[in-house]
């Protein structure tokens, strides 16, 4: 088994540098085996996908198709939604064949256990998103989303990630520290509520890969960090082993 790891990429076009790179990547799992790719798609992949709108999907015609030629080989996607992807089952599911979940979900990957999620638990503080995240995702208000056109949600979305981002990226910037413990602190209580070997999540746009010991047990803390960065790169699993792929 091939597992490879990604989020946080924030897509607003198919042109810019990340869409690229992308691009390079989902056709490059082609040119392995992929019946032995898993490929996890950790949430926020795009800056905004709300609801089965195809809207958003005729903006990523290529990425969309190598992701089921992907399928199509052989291979699996499993794709955590994040907070700026949003109720997307209807699409990637019925017309890709990816697997779409909110919650984390538990693998099995060679020899180790590995929990993936999104990541956007791991900040109890923020009182402010966990209310939005609430509402958002209750079913009952599902069919707002539907009410309104792709276009119209991408246009106000669009506004509101901007100032979202501009904040939160100066947030980092000053607390990195205290965002690194959260994580941590985090996989304490993830351990808790089902044992791992490894979590891997997204969401807080710090990079990190931390070996700690919960319950005497050894675990491995990734979070993915963001594409923002000058350098992507991307978790990978292979035979058991751990290890970070640079892309270009």
């Amino acid at each position: 088994m091939e597992a490879w790891f990604i989020s946080d990429i924030h897509l607003k076009t198919a042109e810019e540098r990340n869409g690229q790179i992308l691009l390079r990547f989902l056709r490059s799992l082609l040119e392995k085996n992929p019946k032995q790719v898993h490929l996890f798609m950790l949430g926020d992949i795009f800056d905004l996908w709300i609801g089965p709108s195809e809207f958003f999907a005729r903006r990523f015609p290529e990425h969309m198709q190598a992701l089921k030629d992907l399928i199509a080989a052989g291979g699996k996607v499993t794709f955590i939604e994040g907070n700026h992807d949003v109720h997307v089952e209807k699409y990637f599911e019925k017309k890709l064949g990816v697997k779409v979940f909110v919650e984390a979900q538990y693998f099995q990957i060679d020899n180790l256990k590995v929990r993936v999620e999104h990541g956007d638990l791991i900040n109890l503080n923020d009182e402010k998103y966990l209310k939005y995240r609430a509402f958002i995702r209750n079913p009952r208000y599902k069919f707002i989303l539907y009410m309104f056109p792709g276009w119209l949600w991408n246009w106000a979305g669009t506004r509101a990630s901007k100032k979202s981002r501009d904040k939160s990226g100066e947030y980092r910037a000053r607390n990195e520290a205290q965002l690194l413990a959260m994580i941590r602190k985090h996989t304490e209580r993830a351990y808790q509520e089902e044992p791992f070997d490894v979590i891997v999540s997204g969401h807080m746009h710090v990079f990190d890969d931390h070996m700690t010991t919960v319950n005497g047990k050894p675990v491995r803390t990734v979070n993915l960090g963001s594409w923002f960065e000058e350098k992507v790169r991307v978790f990978h699993i292979k035979d058991g082993q751990c290890d970070w792929v640079a892309l270009n």
